[in-house]
């Protein structure tokens, strides 16, 4: 992935909208990938890191990345989140507060080593201390590690706040190959999430006046098209498909950082996602995967989607080229079926009540102009117009 490039492509785009510099300084990814870190370190001469993760990600990650700094005399400890009361750790009050009472001034900048959750907090901890951060990501599970973005539950309700970008990725792919399966079906539910997410983009632009960088677009275009065409690679847990699933993720992130929004990668069926996600905070519930709570979110959606832009008169050629390029909820289903992912809400404790409320009110959770928000106002329009009669 070759960020000057990709700056060059952002410098001759004429959308009219800021365009935010990719503040990452490096991306490697590789078996020996901890000398790569030491390098980095050494560079910035920084002499005291400190480690988040969790117990999983301590167990596969810290032991060589601790080696590799304490031999070259780089003092390094580690932040082990704790979990809730249902086993879960959450990107919330809790895990900050417990970051920050370990932060003193000796700390040059912090690791992220873990995935979508352990990024959120320490990206929140390192924008509220000044201090830069690593990313190492343990499985190819979100789109979120190089992205500015932070959602945290604050209160019971997922604020995402967008911060600060890592200032080095370090991917160590023999980790990430050797993830769980269910850790890779979230990845790939994450991406495929962007069929969804790019057409509310779109149709925000459009019928919303949101703001919309073709530039940007593209890039999350080709995240996607790529992760599509590794699919058959990525099924059979090949090096190389769950290598472009990585690849993937981070190039959706650097969208995201570009944009300064997470509007390319994120629309209805992240929203239905964070609903219940509250839900079952609310109610004292395990988590789900983020990633398969989109990817149920979005065979939730598609076919409605495609549906609401074929009926419209006069929407935009992009809008229409997009939904014939879209994939049928039906093929979806034979997607994760083929990863053994979850296929009905169902199946991640979604109750026909919960789906129903959510197609209703998800839209509030986020000031975005999608057809989601669309689809629950006509609903209850014509809910309202039954009643009168």
């Amino acid at each position: 992935m070759n960020l000057e490039q990709i700056q060059k492509q952002v410098a001759t785009c004429s959308c009219g909208n800021l365009h935010y510099p990719i503040t990452i300084e490096q991306i490697s990814a590789s078996e020996k990938v901890w000398q790569s870190v030491v390098k980095f370190v050494q560079q910035k001469q920084w002499r005291h890191l400190l480690v988040i993760g969790d117990v999983n990600t301590q167990m596969v990650g810290y032991s060589p990345l601790k080696k590799a700094l304490l031999t070259v005399g780089i003092d390094v400890s580690i932040v082990t989140l704790s979990p809730n009361r249902q086993g879960d750790v959450l990107a919330d009050e809790l895990s900050v507060v417990q970051v920050m009472l370990e932060l003193d001034d000796s700390v040059d900048a912090l690791i992220a080593l873990g995935a979508g959750t352990i990024h959120d907090v320490t990206r929140f901890c390192a924008a509220k201390a000044k201090i830069p951060f690593l990313s190492v990501p343990t499985a190819p599970s979100v789109d979120g590690f190089t992205s500015k973005g932070a959602p945290l539950i604050i209160r019971g309700k997922k604020i995402t706040y967008q911060l600060v970008s890592p200032i080095a990725v370090f991917i160590p792919s023999d980790i990430i190959r050797d993830a769980p399966r269910a850790l890779i079906a979230a990845g790939v539910g994450d991406m495929l999430g962007k069929y969804t997410s790019l057409l509310d983009w779109r149709f925000g632009a459009f019928d919303g006046q949101e703001p919309f960088c073709p530039v940007v677009a593209r890039l999350t275009e080709i995240a996607l098209s790529d992760c599509v065409k590794a699919l058959p690679d990525i099924y059979a847990e090949k090096a190389e498909g769950l290598d472009q699933l990585m690849d993937s993720l981070i190039l959706s992130g650097i969208a995201m950082l570009i944009f300064g929004h997470s509007h390319p990668a994120s629309g209805g069926e992240h929203h239905l996602s964070h609903y219940w996600e509250m839900d079952f905070l609310t109610h004292d519930r395990p988590a789900v995967l983020h990633g398969a709570k989109v990817a149920i979110a979005t065979m939730e959606l598609i076919d409605t989607y495609r549906a609401m832009i074929q009926e419209q008169p006069d929407v935009p050629k992009e809008l229409g080229d997009w939904v014939t390029q879209m994939p049928t909820r039906q093929k979806l289903e034979s997607i994760f079926n083929s990863l053994q992912a979850p296929l009905q809400p169902e199946e991640i404790g979604i109750s026909s009540l919960l789906l129903a409320s959510s197609k209703r009110e998800a839209y509030r959770l986020r000031e975005r102009h999608t057809l989601l928000k669309q689809m629950s106002l006509q609903t209850s329009h014509f809910e309202t117009e039954e009643r009168s009669l």
